[in-house]
């Protein structure tokens, strides 16, 4: 709450950035949508490590289920053996 009532007293020195930033975009990139340019030209790099790291959890979240499963089918198998 302190935070909100915080930002809506600076309001004007926000506009003037968020004004800056929006005009410098549009002449830098060309791209009609700042969002966009800025994530991928601005910070392109950045965006690239996140996806990078993403894809690296994603994959060894995977790959550790998997080799879970193998084990419980193995068990199932014993088991039904016995």
């Amino acid at each position: 709450m302190y935070t909100a009532f915080k930002m809506s007293s600076l309001s004007d020195s926000f506009q003037g950035i968020a004004s800056i930033i929006t005009k410098e975009t549009v002449e830098k990139t060309g791209a009609i949508n700042s969002v966009t340019a800025i994530v991928f030209d601005f910070r392109g790099y950045d965006t690239l490590g996140e996806s990078f790291v993403l894809f690296t959890a994603v994959s060894g979240t995977a790959v550790i289920l998997r080799k879970n499963k193998r084990n419980r089918e193995e068990l199932i198998n014993e088991k039904k053996e016995i």
